[in-house]
């Protein structure tokens, strides 16, 4: 037999231990496949509001939404970990189509942006969430962020979020679970409550427990954001005053209905809001209905009822909406709203900018909006 030189099997040696690296290299790439895509929706259009307090009426693209939806750009990624494991992110900006401004009080990402692991267990994240109250109105409210909504009564509905915040949600069957606490819920104003302000004070949590067979769908949610001296609350009535003991707390309850094409969606948000020098409680209640008339036509419709423990404090708003799909990605939509106050409220019937819109004190305000959405 041949002998082979001591110097081959050197090279012999080196040339395996390479081949297991590149092996254990390329074993590993399997497992860290990522992928990352983008995504947003662009939302507008022009609006007419009458009796606007001081000029009469008003012609205006709205600032903060459009007539269906908010508009946004995403990013969305995840990279697989192996035995079932993932890493996930979301990076999601809130934008003004009118002046291309960044929503959410100017933050790049304010509408989310948080990154965790997800399984067959569920997912915990970290970073700034919404709240599930949020995730209780997406399948029930037919007429969702848009400019003539529960936004226009409570300007909270579209700012159920949460800085410094940890989630865990899993979805089990029919069966969806969610928890999410805060530090510090959010430094920008009208809060003013981030972790430069108290240790504790600022924090915040939320919770959730829902059922969803596809065809009708029964939801619990609870947000709760406590408050400190000098802090604030979205949507907070006038002349109250808050300390430490001081909290805005929600209780969602609700669910939709399929029958057929047609989906019914309804529910009722409660609200405790105790300050220094007064208990602000009142129910928001709201009932929607969402027909398909053809492949591309769909027209929703949507009453609230704001019932506020105050004097003469609640307000009434019907909506309904029209839209044409050009495509799965494009749709053409015409939206009016009406909206009836009691004597001391002056809501305006659209959430596209709370000042100055509002028709004054017991008085009443129709809106009209035609737009295009596109999303990708």
């Amino acid at each position: 037999m041949e002998e082979i030189p001591m110097k081959r099997v050197f090279h012999m040696r080196n040339t395996a231990l390479a081949a297991a690296t590149i092996g254990c290299m390329a074993s590993g790439s399997v497992y860290a496949q990522s992928n990352v895509s983008v995504y947003g929706v662009l939302d507008t259009g022009v609006e007419y509001l009458n009796r606007v307090e001081g000029s009469g009426s008003m012609t205006r693209m709205p600032l903060n939404t459009g007539g269906q939806t908010a508009s946004r750009l995403g990013f969305r990624g995840s990279e697989d970990l192996g035995g079932g494991l993932k890493a996930v992110f979301v990076l999601e900006s809130g934008l003004s189509l009118t002046d291309g401004r960044y929503m959410q009080g100017g933050r790049a990402f304010g509408r989310q942006a948080f990154v965790g692991l997800s399984g067959s267990w569920g997912s915990l994240t970290f970073g700034r969430q919404q709240a599930m109250g949020q995730a209780a109105l997406m399948a029930s409210d037919v007429i969702g962020s848009a400019v003539y909504s529960l936004a226009s009564l409570n300007s909270y509905i579209p700012n159920q979020r949460m800085d410094n915040s940890a989630v865990y949600q899993g979805t089990f069957g029919n069966w969806t679970v969610a928890a999410m606490y805060s530090t510090a819920r959010d430094g920008l104003p009208p809060s003013n409550c981030g972790p430069q302000q108290s240790k504790s004070g600022c924090s915040g949590y939320s919770g959730m427990l829902q059922y969803d067979n596809k065809r009708w769908a029964v939801t619990l949610a609870h947000n709760a954001n406590k408050g400190i001296e000098g802090s604030g609350f979205f949507g907070q009535p006038p002349g109250l005053v808050y300390d430490n003991k001081s909290h805005d707390n929600y209780t969602f309850l609700t669910g939709y209905l399929m029958l057929n094409t047609t989906r019914f969606g309804g529910g009722v948000i409660h609200r405790e809001l105790r300050s220094v020098n007064e208990t602000f409680r009142s129910d928001q209640y709201f009932l929607g209905v969402r027909q398909p008339l053809s492949a591309s036509i769909v027209l929703d419709a949507e009453y609230i009822y704001l019932n506020a423990n105050r004097e003469q404090a609640n307000a009434q708003l019907l909506t309904v909406r029209g839209s044409y799909n050009l495509s799965r990605r494009s749709a053409a939509y015409i939206s009016a709203g009406y909206l009836k106050n009691d004597a001391q409220v002056g809501y305006s019937v659209s959430a596209g900018t709370p000042v100055p819109a509002s028709p004054g004190l017991g008085r009443s305000q129709a809106g009209m909006m035609v737009g295009f959405r596109h999303s990708f």
